[in-house]
C-alpha cells in the first residue's frame, strides 16, 4: 500500500457566518501539508456531532500543526492558529503504509466579546482510550477493522 489514513472525530455548531474548521497536518520531513475538515459539508448548513472523517495521505512522519477556519461558500481560508509544538495535540507520529492514525476528537468553541463585538474561536481536543478509538474506527469504517491503528494522543 502506498498510503495511510488519518482519522478524527469532529463536532461543530452551525455558524451563521458560514464558517467551518479543519485540522492542518504537517509532514515533518517533506513539509507537505494536508487539511482534514471538521465533517462533511452540505448545501444546507447543519450542526455536526461526533462525525468521523478520514483522509488518505502518503506514509511518513506527521504532526497536527494548526487549525483553520474557512468560508464554506467561498472555500477560502479565513484564519489559521498554530498548535504549540510541545503539546499532546501536536505530538509527532509515524504513519505506516496501510496504517491508520486516530487523531482524537475536536470541537470548536466560540467566545463572544461583548465589549467590542468581536469573537474568538478555540479548538478543544478530547482524548480517547485506544479501545474506544478502535471501536469507533470499526463502527464508522468497517473495511479498516483489520488495519493497525495508532493513536498518539490516546489515554492509556
Amino acid at each position: 500500500m502506498d498510503s495511510g489514513y488519518l482519522a478524527g472525530n469532529f463536532s461543530r455548531k452551525w455558524d451563521s457566518n458560514k464558517s467551518s474548521f479543519g485540522l492542518g497536518i504537517l509532514n515533518t520531513v517533506t513539509a507537505e501539508e494536508y487539511v482534514i475538515p471538521f465533517g462533511k459539508e452540505t448545501d444546507l448548513p447543519t450542526d455536526i456531532s461526533d462525525e468521523y472523517d478520514m483522509i488518505q495521505v502518503p506514509p511518513g512522519e506527521y504532526r497536527i500543526a494548526y487549525w483553520i477556519t474557512y468560508s464554506i461558500s467561498e472555500q477560502v481560508q479565513t484564519s489559521r492558529t498554530d498548535f504549540p509544538i510541545d503539546t499532546v495535540t501536536s505530538k509527532a507520529f509515524t504513519l505506516d503504509p496501510g496504517g491508520v492514525v486516530f487523531l482524537g476528537s475536536f470541537v470548536p468553541e466560540m467566545k463572544n466579546h461583548e465589549a467590542d463585538g468581536t469573537r474568538t474561536w478555540t479548538i478543544q481536543h478530547w482524548r480517547h482510550t485506544q479501545r474506544s478509538a478502535q471501536k469507533a474506527l470499526e463502527k464508522n469504517y468497517p473495511e479498516f477493522k483489520a488495519q493497525p491503528l495508532l493513536c498518539p494522543s490516546c489515554i492509556e
